[in-house]
């Protein structure tokens, strides 16, 4: 005979769900502990590369004398030290060509000077020297005039790379002085230059260093008369606390690839290519972005509205406002 006793499972259940319950809960709580703890130690093992990281980007953007502290570990301490030793190798590199360049411009000046000299000599008697002779001097003009203006250049970007570039900053009312500098400009140029404020312009003031704004301003209508056919229009308008100075021309344009290059020393572009007798000294640009950043600004070059040709660069510039001014007329 066959006997079947039946009983209930209820209970093996019940121990089986909660056994279950605790194994997955217990396993959530393991996978968060490590990786918990995974997170800890990929920080604790990345913080010193995230450290050098971080000090390359303040190197490349110019921070020098950038260090890292020598950590513990040996093999990192190893790493620290050669990226030191290159931020000082760099440091020294750097610092040496800038003296070079001060040493070689400051040099050159009394030889300059000279040749200055005799060529007016030259001119005094030019009817002398037949038309040959009168058209060879003025070339030897032209590119003492040149050579005079990329020194000045070379000298006047030094101050920026020693660090002795300051900001001699008064009140400048900015219509009438970009009026004053377009005038100049007209003194030695044959460049059709028209200019263009915006309404409510003619009270903006700004705080700024007058040689230095009239260099960025001749600079770029320079730039733009020599890339720009001749033609060239200037606008000022303001906009939330900010003045925009455009120069435009109706050259060529710039392409985007090089619309940040341009403002590098001796960078010329597709345009620069062209070499006649008023090529300039290739620091230009660059000599109005330093400026530029030195008022607290920034520059930069865009395509012209409506699709037409040519280039438009825009200088960016604080207004000066009731506390500015209060500071300018308190300091010695």
């Amino acid at each position: 005979a066959i006997y079947f006793e039946a009983a209930p499972l209820d209970d093996i259940e019940d121990t089986l769900d909660t056994l279950a319950f605790i194994l997955f809960g217990v396993a959530a709580v393991t996978t968060m502990f490590a990786a918990a703890v995974g997170w800890w130690a990929a920080g604790r093992m990345l913080n010193p590369l995230v450290k050098v990281r971080t000090a390359a980007e303040a190197l490349a953007a110019g921070a020098l004398d950038t260090r890292l502290t020598p950590p513990d570990d040996a093999d990192l301490a190893s790493l620290t030290a050669s990226f030191n030793e290159m931020a000082r190798a760099l440091e020294e590199r750097i610092a040496r060509d800038a003296r070079f360049a001060s040493e070689v411009s400051h040099e050159l000046r009394s030889p300059l000077m000279t040749l200055t000299a005799s060529v007016e000599v030259l001119y005094n008697m030019a009817d002398e020297l037949g038309e040959r002779g009168r058209t060879a001097l003025d070339l030897l003009s032209d590119d003492i005039s040149r050579f005079r203006r990329l020194v000045e250049d070379l000298l006047e970007i030094n101050r920026y790379d020693v660090g002795t570039a300051d900001l001699e900053a008064e009140e400048v009312h900015i219509v009438e002085f970009v009026q004053h500098a377009i005038f100049q400009f007209g003194l030695d140029s044959t460049a059709v230059v028209d200019f263009e404020a915006a309404p409510g312009m003619e009270t903006t003031v700004l705080l700024a260093d007058k040689r230095r704004l009239g260099r960025v301003v001749s600079n770029l209508v320079e730039n733009a008369s020599k890339y720009g056919n001749g033609e060239v229009r200037v606008n000022l308008d303001r906009h939330d606390g900010l003045v925009h100075l455009g120069v435009e021309d109706n050259g060529p344009g710039v392409v985007p690839s090089e619309r940040t290059l341009i403002f590098d020393r001796f960078h010329r572009g597709r345009a620069g290519g062209r070499r006649g007798k008023d090529s300039g000294s290739g620091l230009g640009l660059a000599l109005v972005a330093e400026h530029v950043g030195l008022h607290g600004g920034r520059v930069w070059v865009e395509d012209r509205s409506n699709a037409t040709r040519g280039a438009r660069f825009v200088v960016e510039l604080p207004v000066a406002t009731a506390d500015d001014e209060s500071e300018e007329a308190l300091a010695p």
